[in-house]
C-alpha cells in the first residue's frame, strides 16, 4: 500500500510485558487469532493476527534460533551423547541433506528395554511443534506401573514406510527384542510399519 510503513518491529508497539506474555502463552492457546485476542484484551490493544504471528516467531528465532539450526543442533548432539555415553542414534537424511527422520535411543532408555518390553505404547503429536513434525514417543511401563520413555523419532511424513524404518530401527536397537503388546491408536501407518 503506497504511503503506508508496515512496521511490525516497533519498538512503540510491543512492551517487554506483552512480549513476555505472547511467550508465555504461544504454545498454551489454540490458535494465533486466540492468542492475539487474550492480547489485545489483557493490554488494551488492537493488534490484528498477523502482527502477533510475526512477533511470536521474532521471540522464537531470538529464544530458540532458526529451526534449520535446531535440526543440525539436534543430530550434532545427540550423535555426541551416544558417542560419549553409549545409546543408539539414527538419522536419515534426503536430498541435498535434509532432515527426513531420526530415532533416540539414551543410554538409560536402552537399559530400559533390557527389562521393560512387555508392553510398548506408540504413540505421535500431530506436529505440535516448531517443526511441524510429528514426534512418535514409545513409552514403556516399569515395574512401579511407572510410564518411562523407551525412545523417541522424529519424522517429516507418517507413512507407512517411515513407521517402518522407525521399527526396523528399534528391532536393531534393541537387539531383536521381543515386544510382547504394541499398543497404537487407529493410525494405518503405525499398524502397517509395525509388521515389516
Amino acid at each position: 500500500m503506497i504511503g503506508h510503513k508496515l512496521d511490525y518491529e516497533g519498538e512503540d508497539l510491543f512492551t517487554p510485558e506483552i512480549d513476555n506474555e505472547i511467550d508465555l502463552l504461544k504454545g498454551r492457546v489454540n490458535t494465533v487469532m486466540d492468542l492475539t485476542s487474550i492480547i489485545n484484551l489483557k493490554f488494551k490493544k488492537q493488534f490484528e493476527w498477523y502482527i502477533i504471528h510475526y512477533r511470536m516467531q521474532k521471540i522464537m528465532r531470538e529464544t530458540y534460533g532458526k529451526p534449520h539450526e535446531d535440526a543440525y543442533k539436534f543430530v550434532s548432539l545427540a550423535n555426541q551423547d551416544v558417542k560419549e555415553n553409549g545409546g543408539y542414534f539414527k538419522v536419515e537424511l534426503g536430498v541435498e541433506n535434509r532432515f527426513e527422520k531420526a530415532i533416540y535411543l539414551s543410554k538409560t532408555m536402552l537399559d530400559y528395554s533390557d527389562k521393560f518390553l512387555d508392553l510398548v505404547l506408540v504413540d505421535a503429536t500431530y506436529k505440535r511443534n516448531r517443526f511441524n513434525l510429528p514426534l512418535v514417543s514409545l513409552i514403556g511401563v516399569n515395574n512401579y506401573g511407572k510410564n518411562i520413555l523407551l525412545a523417541f523419532a522424529l519424522l517429516t511424513d507418517e507413512t507407512a514406510s517411515s513407521y517402518t524404518w522407525v521399527f526396523q530401527k528399534l528391532k536393531e536397537a534393541w537387539n531383536q527384542n521381543t515386544v510382547k503388546t504394541f499398543i497404537c491408536d487407529e493410525c494405518p501407518s503405525i499398524n502397517q510399519g509395525l509388521y515389516f
